[in-house]
């Protein structure tokens, strides 16, 4: 259901946020913990999460990696909430080897942002979703803003890039690393990579953009889980609001006392045309 597959809204980097965070980042990289990671990766990283709405492993890329999953009713797909599961090493498996609950899927690989995915003209990056389920990758494409794509071709220029270079040179492990690093450093308990995506959808919200257009721009499926964001659209809802029950009307109702024909009155002491041409034909 929809209000399961996004939980947990109370907390979600906002723009100034977002603000702090980028700064943050570039005092992060005079320090690099991860020697592959150049110059300017974090601070790119941290904008392309908050401008984009896209998934962290959507900007780096992700190995080839296959999955278990319980598909028990009631455990949503959980591993943790099945008895049959136990831990191991750093994972779970499932002590019944003939359950006919037991599933598995295989992510297939795919490359990150790349140069190439680009198109600087039209203000758009290819993004390819979290779980690639055909042997070609399909990407959907995000509208992002101008300062961002003047930084990226400023980082392209600066290393030199080729087409199918990566933008920012972090594997899904080392960005993670980044931002519990990020997190540590800003002391904010609750940060993670996917708040900067709920920040992006809150902020889009609230600031005119239609739930369809947020809907591609997140690449949901089910436009009932974009629509969770629209809780936020405070400033929309009560102009809505106070339109429908602040109107009030232009004229007064009044009925002949001889033949009993109603009739409106506008303010200005006019009658209303409809009920002229009512007067005449009836």
């Amino acid at each position: 259901m929809a209000h399961e597959a996004i939980k947990n809204l109370s907390a979600y980097v906002k723009y100034e946020d977002f603000l702090d965070l980028e700064q943050l980042a570039k005092d992060l990289e005079e320090d690099c913990a991860l020697k592959k990671a150049r110059e300017g990766d974090y601070s790119l990283l941290v904008r392309l999460l908050f401008f984009t709405g896209a998934r962290i492993s959507e900007i780096v890329g992700v190995p080839r990696r296959v999955y278990t999953q319980c598909l028990f009713p009631g455990n949503r797909k959980r591993k943790g909430n099945c008895p049959k599961w136990s831990v191991a090493k750093d994972d779970r498996i499932c002590i019944d080897e003939e359950c006919r609950f037991f599933s598995t899927y295989i992510q297939k690989y795919h490359h990150g942002i790349r140069v190439k995915d680009i198109a600087f003209k039209d203000r758009l990056i290819a993004i390819y979703g979290k779980s690639v389920k055909t042997e070609e990758l399909k990407p959907r494409t995000v509208v992002v803003d101008q300062k961002t794509l003047d930084i990226i071709q400023e980082h392209i220029n600066r290393y030199s890039l080729k087409p199918d270079d990566k933008i920012i040179n972090l594997n899904e492990n080392g960005a993670k690393v980044f931002i519990n690093k990020l997190k540590k450093e800003s002391k904010i308990p609750w940060l993670s990579a996917h708040k900067f995506r709920h920040g992006h959808a809150i902020y889009c919200i609230q600031n005119g953009m239609d739930i369809r257009t947020l809907q591609l721009q997140l690449g949901h499926t089910d436009l009932a889980t974009t629509a969770i964001y629209l809780q936020f659209a405070i400033d929309d809802r009560t102009k809505v609001y106070d339109k429908v029950f602040s109107a009030k009307p232009d004229y007064i109702k009044l009925q002949c006392p001889s033949c009993g024909f109603q009739y409106k009155i506008k303010k200005d002491g006019q009658i209303n045309l409809e009920d002229k041409l009512k007067t005449i034909f009836d």
